[in-house]
Formats: C-alpha cells, sequence, structure tokens
C-alpha cells in the first residue's frame, strides 16, 4: 500500500480544542498541513502549509515533535498517510481570528476527550489525539454542560421537576454545569439540585443582572462580568455542549446566538433542546418553516438535537 509522507501541525484554544480543516470538495476534517516540496524539512513544510491555509506566522525553532503517526488516508482511497506532527506556539487562535484560506474551505475546534468527533481523520481520532490526551494531561478534563433556562418557574410543574433532574443528573455523572448564575426560577432549581447533590456548578452574570436575578452567592464557581456580551462569550467558551430547558426570550437570545456561531464555524459543539412537555414544538415548527423557506440552510441543523427529557439528553451526550 502506497504511503502519503505529510506533516501535520496541532494548535491548541485556551480551552483545550484543537483546529481542523475541511479542504474544498471533501467532507472529512484534518491537521493543518501538507506534503513537503523539494528539499523541504518536515518543520519547514508545516510552517508553510500553516501560513498558506491559515495565515497564521509560524517558525521552525518554536515547533515540538508530538510523534510520527501512520493511519489511512482520509481523501485518498487506498493510501496510507504518515505525519510527521507538531505542536505549535501559542498564537492567536481565538474564535474568529482564524480564516481558511487557499484549498481550505472551513475550520473545526474539537476537544480531543469531550468534542463531537464526527468526520474527522482517522490520524485524529485514532493516533493524534490519543497522543495529546497521554502527552498533555490537561485534554483529561470533566466535561462541561451550558444551560440555557428561564429565571422563572413557569406555569407547567415538569419545567420545575426536569430541571431538578438536570441538576442531580449532572452531579451523579460528575459533569459540570455551566449556567446564567442566578438563585431564581429554573435557573436556581436546578444549581440548588446539582449542589445538593455535590455537584460543581459555574455561574455567568453581568455586574447590572446580580440584583436583578439575585446572583446565586452559594455556588462552585460565580463570575461576574461587565456585559452581556461577555457572559454569552463565557458561557460559550466554558461548555462542551449546549442545551436550552424551557425559558422565554432572553433563554432564545442566548441559545440562537451559540447555535448561530456554530454555523459560522466558530466552534464545533453539540447543542439540544429539551423538549419539556412539548414546550418548544411551537418553536421546532418555526424553524421547519424557515427551512422550506430557504432561509435555512440544512447544514444549521447539523449539531441541533431535540431530546425529550434528562435521560434522552446524556444518552445523546455520551456522558
Amino acid at each position: 500500500m502506497s504511503v502519503i509522507r505529510v506533516s501535520a501541525v496541532v494548535f491548541v484554544s485556551d480551552d483545550m480544542e484543537v483546529l481542523t480543516v475541511r479542504k474544498r470538495g471533501t467532507t472529512g476534517f484534518m491537521l493543518p498541513g501538507g506534503k513537503p516540496e523539494p528539499g523541504e524539512s518536515f518543520e519547514e513544510t508545516a510552517v508553510r502549509e500553516v501560513y498558506e491555509e491559515l495565515g497564521l506566522r509560524i517558525s521552525v525553532p518554536g515547533l515540538q515533535e508530538i510523534g510520527v503517526f501512520t493511519q489511512p488516508a482520509l481523501n485518498e482511497p487506498g493510501m496510507m498517510v504518515e505525519a510527521h506532527v507538531y505542536l505549535a506556539p501559542i498564537v492567536d487562535t481565538s474564535w474568529g481570528k482564524v480564516h481558511p484560506q487557499a484549498e481550505i474551505e472551513q475550520i473545526r475546534w474539537v476537544h480531543p476527550v469531550a468534542g463531537n468527533l464526527e468526520h474527522q481523520a482517522p490520524l485524529n481520532t485514532k493516533a493524534v489525539f490519543p497522543a495529546l490526551v497521554e502527552q498533555f494531561e490537561d485534554f483529561d478534563v470533566q466535561k462541561s454542560l451550558t444551560v440555557f433556562m428561564g429565571s422563572s418557574m413557569g406555569n407547567n410543574p415538569v419545567f420545575s421537576v426536569e430541571a431538578n433532574r438536570l441538576g442531580l443528573e449532572a452531579a451523579r455523572r460528575s459533569v459540570r454545569l455551566v449556567y446564567g448564575g442566578a438563585q431564581i426560577g429554573l435557573m436556581g432549581q436546578m444549581a440548588d439540585a446539582a449542589l445538593s447533590a455535590g455537584g460543581h456548578v459555574l455561574g455567568v452574570i453581568p455586574e447590572f443582572m446580580v440584583p436583578l436575578e439575585k446572583a446565586h452567592q452559594n455556588l462552585t464557581e460565580l463570575v461576574v462580568v461587565e456585559t452581556m456580551h461577555e457572559r454569552k462569550a463565557r458561557m460559550a467558551e466554558e461548555g462542551d455542549a449546549f442545551v436550552a430547558l424551557p425559558g422565554g426570550p432572553g433563554t432564545l437570545e442566548e441559545f440562537f446566538e451559540t447555535w448561530t456561531w456554530y454555523y459560522l464555524n466558530q466552534h464545533n459543539k453539540p447543542l439540544y433542546l429539551l423538549n419539556v412537555g412539548g414546550y418548544w414544538n411551537p418553536l421546532i415548527e418555526a424553524l421547519e418553516s424557515m427551512a422550506d423557506a430557504g432561509f435555512v440552510d440544512s447544514r444549521y441543523f447539523e449539531a441541533l438535537t431535540v431530546v425529550q427529557d434528562v435521560d434522552q439528553l446524556f444518552a445523546e451526550l455520551g456522558w
């Protein structure tokens, strides 16, 4: 079997996600990199390919060798790829700062342990990602679920029951909950349940909302930020997945912005609607109507899953 020899580069974000890329006309994601040109070392190839594909400038002295790995090639059937893989120095790879160039059509950040590994190359899932987890203990982290939900209780008791179950089940599974930091409504119900069972709960709340939503003072962590934008960004960064329970316009606004970030290739984290008592049925119908009218691309729905209860949510997450 023929072997293709390439260089590949690992970029790691602050939340321990790895940058992967998809070439135009393909469906799978691989690490940035490519084949050496005549006379190039593998390190020199890595530097050149990263600049051509992503516009990022790195240097040979800054590269740290992770290893040489051989796996079936992603886009060449019947071929094997031998990849010389390097860890790149820290550069400005925050959301919105990295853009695909040349033959690269899409970028995707993925956590080697907690991320959605669908469409990732065998080189990534079977070799590089396991090597990263083995070499760098920071990758083996507790999973975090970001929850959007109402600061009111609603008028159906099942809403409160399911919020309580989410808190208890997250604690039982050692899943950290990330939410808006309030002690009232469904938000407080979920947080109190998780804390009562020994769970880890992170709340993020803007300073001006501390008196409005009565910031929960007994959380594992409470982060007070200046603006709503900072709140949403922090909650998005902290979570490995997102779920919306019943809530009002604020819940929808937070959920839709996070969902839009997925569509714009700013993250690769799954999103869920917890359809408690059929609460989200009108929204689901509206979304289907938008798609039928040509305003929502089918790719928008790739990351979204509708679940009916907490048990189904964790079954889908695989946590």
